[in-house]
């Protein structure tokens, strides 16, 4: 029959490579192993290109970061390695990859259905269109860390904000108490042990820190005014509306014109995508989920066979066209993926 074995006549050449298993113990060393067995490939055949290579990954997130640092850095790092002259193409990222208006508005999301915490906000802050927007700069970025660290910030925007946890009697360790603290401080020293209800003004706060201290204070009020838009029961219309203004309170594209009009059509291909249901009440969960898959990764042809080395997601037929397939980060439950149903 067809599936018979017959091993007659076929011998396993000792010299034959073609076919090649490496098993190691962590991402970060699978990308070493890649770089140094396609280097190898390169030398040992003057006709093979870096084009002719496609390395496909089913978790391309994960591995992205990874293969940036060990590839292409000849700029950074002055040619120290063979693997530094590879250019490295990139396909099928997740459109917040692609778009910081995007990631503002996943952040943005992440925010609001959490704790606020201040490791979150900060991080919403230090990304380009919130600077942009805000004018924040690496130094006061740095201040502005070392007031939150200072003053004792943790979580919740105020007392309000606690209530689902049923801590709305503390105020202390919100952004509302470490707010107060940071522009008393530009006031007040806290030598004076002088109390303003219950802010004690922090000490080291300049007079000419009262601007950062104020887009400081119009940051974290513009993103909890975004919040308090993005709770409740309502239907998918309100809640793009409400992420759309959100983010366009708190971000800026700059001259990058192309990533507010990019923004807008997602948003739009989104409601688009649920015109059959728009009238149902969604809760802030449901639209998590729903941006989270809208904006995962999606297979392209836009960065195929553009003279560079290519790492994409794994889609059936891409790798026709190339001379070496590479699979990286085929790990037990990563692939073949366990897509389960959910139950009723």
């Amino acid at each position: 029959s067809a599936n018979a074995v017959r091993p007659d006549g076929r011998t396993a050449a000792a010299a034959d490579s073609s076919v090649q298993v490496h098993s190691c113990h962590s991402p970060a060393r699978q990308v070493d192993v890649l770089r140094e067995v396609l280097l190898g490939l390169l030398h040992d055949d003057p006709t093979l290109e870096p084009r002719d290579i496609v390395v496909m990954c089913p978790d391309i997130e994960t591995y992205a970061p990874l293969i940036v640092a060990d590839f292409g850095l000849g700029e950074l790092a002055g040619d120290t390695h063979p693997a530094h002259r590879l250019r490295v193409q990139l396909a099928d990222r997740a459109l917040t990859q692609t778009n910081p208006l995007l990631a503002v508005a996943a952040e943005l999301l992440e925010i609001a259905g959490s704790r606020a915490t201040a490791t979150a906000v900060l991080n919403l802050a230090h990304t380009d269109p919130v600077r942009a927007r805000f004018g924040f700069t690496d130094n006061d970025l740095a201040q502005i860390t070392t007031w939150v660290r200072t003053a004792n910030i943790r979580w919740g925007f105020d007392p309000h904000t606690r209530e689902r946890y049923g801590l709305s009697h503390i105020v202390h360790n919100t952004w509302r108490f470490g707010l107060d603290r940071i522009l008393t401080g530009v006031a007040m020293s806290d030598d004076s042990q002088a109390w303003l209800d219950t802010a004690l003004p922090l000490d080291d706060v300049g007079s000419s820190q009262v601007e950062l201290a104020g887009k400081l204070a119009e940051f974290v009020a513009r993103l909890q005014s975004a919040v308090d838009k993005l709770d409740g029961t309502r239907p998918l219309t309100e809640w793009i509306t409400a992420l759309r203004d959100g983010v366009a309170e708190l971000a800026y594209a700059g001259t990058d014109a192309w990533q507010s009009a990019h923004l807008q059509r997602e948003l739009t291909r989104v409601l688009e995508d649920a015109a059959a249901r728009s009238d149902t009440a969604l809760r802030l969960a449901d639209v998590r989920v729903l941006m989270t898959g809208h904006l995962a990764g999606r297979p392209t042809r836009a960065n195929f066979r553009t003279g560079t080395l290519t790492v994409c997601t794994m889609v059936p037929m891409r790798s026709v066209p190339h001379r070496v397939v590479c699979l990286l980060g085929v790990d037990d439950g990563v692939f073949p993926r366990l897509d389960l149903p959910d139950g009723d």
